[in-house]
């Protein structure tokens, strides 16, 4: 059967695998599978179970539901899952034979996060953060029924709102739940959140993360490793370098903790290196076990064809607490690393090697049995299994296929890695899509893309955009210029309050080194990205005019106000130098609204009246500006129920007009 190009309404097609979780035993792993209905515009996630050696997989659960989240208990007879209907969330349980599940917990409306059983099997650990009662459903619905208008707000914390949840009314505290009865209760409180539990080996402590300074707002990378015993009582800090953290994981004898952790005093999106750290349980100078290797740990890559952007996974112990696992962001890639505990002088070992994307990992230490969830260029994330007992490189065996049955009908492009060499001799990476038919006495035009972050990577995993755009005739070009994760610290750290300078730089560099080719149609070129990669696009529009058009997506343009609207509030000469009411000079100067004047191409703005991160605010005022200066510009403003993740998991139905407004743009400047 002849193969055919990829097409929008693919996405929809698109089966998202997500939270892989081996079984104690190290026969099964339990995973989630979020799919679209696009009768009902709306996503649904189920539980699968896949049986490790016959590589089989079964549906678990079923519904209008989404499921996921899903731990094993010590003995492996039950799992637990979240399980959100309605917009509500409780901690489900079911056996793990099957059967039916039930609610377990009755919590008010709220979040729930980092749910863990105890090593005992009685009780189950979470992060708890509760709607504020004016807020809820049932609230809202009352006061609709009784005319009655919405209540005040009371703030009083400079970190009062985040991107994906909204307002952040009440603190987040840990919680204990009694496994049979569903009964829970806090055992934290006070004027600060808490975060990241976890059981210590032997029941008998909680480990979390919180910012107990005294001024959390002023000093936000204040995260402090705290105990507490597992009957409550008073918390007690542990001694570490300064620095946000995450990932919190006890080893199996008891005697360390790992977790990852940066050192810096900067704002929340830091640009140093997320490193491997060790702590000792009972107390003691924590250890850096991935100083020798210059590069983050964690998944950094950006895409729009996962379950959800990968958290801090904690990393993974063996049996004897001898080694630990985790993922690196390398060079566009996502590996799998090992590193000695015992051994300080060790330098962690790379297991995976080639062109893939790790989103997550889980294994069971005991049998050595692993299970990956990996995705490349031009496949979807499905599972691999592994084991750990193998020597490097891991052999990968895939063991479900969701997503072939489509690429196996779809003729994608294979991207072409480049390297460019830009100012001060720096390397730049970035790849090159190609169209169906690829003709090299043709010539094409270039859609030049530019990731958000900026500490993020573009890499070698699948996006449906990108790949939609090279179907259609398309020369794709995507790069990662410096303050790029996946190389080295100095790289990431190179643009530290000063975007718009080397970045740019790098960008030029990899535009020229591409337009050079016979192929290009340099009258035919587009640039676009999306909330830094928005930045960029806006610099770009002033600085540059060699665009035939534009495409600005929930984008940066004055930085004197991002300042304070954005859900990461600033610090006065934090990431950024100076401040917006006494030395506004430097954030002046890196707006790109205060060089819009500059801007001949015609500009298409894409913005979420919910987007906390990068608030609408900003579309409005460049909106503004190039209708004053009488530049052809059209402003998109996508509802409230949309956020800054639109393009990634945003409503179906308004993904897809998302996706046909960019193509209309482009087509009507780019096309002959």
């Amino acid at each position: 059967m002849a193969k055919r190009p990829i097409e929008r309404d693919d996405l929809l097609k698109l089966k998202f695998l997500g939270g892989p979780q081996v079984n104690p035993d190290g026969t099964k792993c339990i995973f989630h599978v979020r799919v679209i209905d696009s009768e009902k515009n709306k996503y649904f996630s189920h539980l699968w179970m896949l049986d490790l050696a016959s590589k089989a997989s079964s549906q678990f659960t079923f519904g209008e539901v989404v499921d996921g989240q899903a731990t094993w208990s010590p003995d492996g007879k039950q799992i637990t899952f979240m399980r959100s209907k309605d917009k509500k969330t409780q901690v489900w349980v079911m056996p793990s034979d099957g059967g039916e599940p039930r609610a377990l917990t009755k919590l008010d409306e709220g979040g729930i996060s980092s749910v863990a059983w105890s090593p005992d099997g009685m009780k189950l650990l979470f992060a708890f953060r509760p709607k504020h009662t004016d807020w809820t459903q049932d609230a809202r619905k009352k006061r609709e029924e009784s005319g009655k208008s919405s209540p005040p707000r009371l703030i009083t914390h400079l970190q009062y709102k985040m991107e994906g949840f909204g307002f952040a009314d009440h603190r987040q505290h840990i919680w204990l739940c009694d496994a049979k009865t569903g009964d829970a209760h806090a055992i934290t409180d006070g004027d600060y959140d808490d975060y990241s539990p976890a059981w210590a080996s032997d029941g008998k402590r909680i480990a979390f993360l919180s910012n107990r300074s005294a001024n959390p707002d002023d000093t936000p990378y204040a995260v402090d490793i705290w105990f507490i015993s597992a009957q409550g009582g008073k918390s007690k800090k542990v001694e570490t370098p300064l620095g946000y953290k995450g990932g919190l994981s006890f080893s199996p004898d008891g005697k360390w903790i790992a977790y990852a952790g940066q050192e810096t005093k900067d704002d929340s999106w830091s640009p140093t290196h997320q490193r491997l750290w060790l702590l000792p349980a009972e107390g003691g100078k924590a250890r850096c076990l991935t100083a020798s290797l210059d590069r983050t740990i964690g998944n950094s890559t950006i895409c729009d064809a996962r379950d959800a952007a990968p958290g801090d996974d904690a990393p993974l112990w063996s049996s004897d607490s001898s080694e630990l696992y985790f993922s690196v962001s390398d060079e566009g890639n996502v590996h799998l690393y090992c590193v000695s505990v015992k051994d300080a002088k060790a330098a962690p070992v790379a297991l995976t090697e080639g062109s893939l994307d790790i989103t997550a990992y889980s294994g069971d230490p005991r049998s050595g049995a692993f299970v990956m969830l990996i995705a490349n260029p031009t496949h979807t994330a499905e599972l691999y299994t592994a084991s750990m007992k193998a020597k490097s490189p891991l052999k990968l065996e895939q063991a479900t296929e969701f997503n072939c049955p489509l690429h196996e009908k779809l003729n994608l492009s294979e991207p072409e890695e480049i390297w460019v060499e830009s100012s001060e001799g720096t390397k730049v990476q970035g790849w090159l899509l190609k169209p169906q038919n690829f003709k090299v006495d043709k010539k094409y035009p270039l859609l030049f893309y530019i990731h958000g972050g900026p500490h993020g990577q573009y890499g070698n995993s699948f996006f449906h955009e990108l790949q939609w755009h090279a179907a259609r005739g398309y020369l794709v070009l995507y790069t990662n210029p410096r303050g790029s994760r996946g190389y080295s610290e100095e790289y990431t750290t190179a643009i530290r309050g000063d975007w718009g300078n080397r970045d740019y730089q790098d960008l030029i560099a990899a535009l020229d080194h591409v337009s050079k080719r016979p192929y290009v149609d340099k009258k035919r070129m587009g640039v676009a990205g999306g909330s830094y990669g928005g930045y960029m696009t806006n610099w770009m529009l002033g600085h540059n005019d060699r665009f035939a058009c534009a495409v600005t997506d929930r984008s940066v343009v004055n930085m004197q106000s991002m300042f304070a609207t954005c859900d990461f509030a600033f610090m006065p000469d934090g990431y950024w130098p100076g401040n917006p009411w006494s030395k506004p000079e430097k954030l002046r100067q890196q707006s790109p609204l205060s060089h819009i004047s500059g801007a001949k191409a015609p500009v298409l703005i894409i913005h979420s009246e919910g987007d906390l991160r990068c608030p609408i605010e900003q579309a409005e005022q460049l909106f503004i500006a190039l209708k004053r200066l009488n530049q052809e510009v059209v402003f998109v403003r996508y509802p409230g129920e949309t956020n800054h993740g639109l393009s990634r998991g945003g409503p179906p139905d308004l993904r897809l007009d998302r996706l046909q407004r960019i193509a209309d743009w482009l087509d009507k400047y780019l096309k002959p």
